[in-house]
């Protein structure tokens, strides 16, 4: 019992990211089974629910284009208000434990030469001008987003604020693409295929970056790891100084 309970509450899944969308993954597979079996119409919504989850979260790289399909054959099928509603609190979910992780890692002393660099310097003057702004206007325009999620916690921005701009510009953005779903008679195959596509092509650029040796996404774990070695050290450190 004991090394169940461990497994399911105390070991940690990958980095935090992972861990926190496994377990959200298994609470909301739970939660569903009487909710599906009283209303069979929101089995659906909850598993869209979930894939919002993890298309936003550690899979996200690999899904460059995948979303806004999904979101179309949602809106065909349920309220684009409701599509909207659920993507959006999904998102947010993920974005809150991106934060909390880059926040985290970005703080590293192995990253303090990166963080003193004049371009960093440069980037964090611009974005502290107007760091709503640039928040909300990159969650729904063609701009990445994935530029803000390293740069808002390294230039130390308040997390509810940073949440709340990408609320307004996220939610506006799923509400129209679910509702493009009913007004664009796009086919079922057509919207697979540029999922499909979106895919291929990321896996692609990761095999080859793989060959070329640069780092990839398991650089953001190793760094926390160290970190988490870091900590361990100074804390024994700390207790052997008090005892003696």
């Amino acid at each position: 019992m004991r090394s169940l309970f461990y497994t399911l509450f105390r070991r940690r899944f990958g980095n935090p990211i992972w861990d926190n969308v496994l377990r959200l993954t298994g609470v909301v597979a739970l939660l569903s089974i009487p909710l599906a079996i009283w209303v069979p119409r929101a089995g659906g919504m909850v598993g869209f629910g979930v894939l919002t989850v993890w298309v936003n979260g550690p899979i996200s790289p690999f899904l460059p284009a995948t979303f806004e399909p999904m979101l179309m054959l949602m809106g065909r099928v349920y309220s684009p208000l409701l599509v909207a509603v659920v993507g959006t609190a999904g998102t947010l979910y993920v974005e809150y434990l991106n934060y909390q992780l880059f926040s985290r890692v970005l703080q590293l002393s192995s990253l303090e030469r990166m963080r003193k660099g004049q371009t960093v310097e440069w980037v964090l003057k611009w974005f502290r001008k107007a760091p709503f702004f640039t928040v909300w206007i990159s969650s729904w325009s063609p701009i990445p987003y994935w530029p803000v999620r390293i740069i808002s916690p390294l230039a130390g921005y308040n997390v509810q604020r940073h949440l709340t701009a990408t609320f307004l510009g996220r939610f506006p953005r799923l509400w129209f693409f679910a509702a493009l779903g009913l007004w664009w008679n796009a086919s079922l195959g057509m919207l697979v295929l540029i999922s499909m596509s979106s895919i291929a092509l990321a896996v692609g650029i990761y095999i080859y970056k793989k060959l070329r040796g640069k780092p990839t996404g398991d650089a953001v774990e190793q760094l926390v790891q160290e970190n988490e070695a870091e900590d361990t050290g100074e804390q024994l450190a700390a207790a052997n100084a008090t005892e003696a």
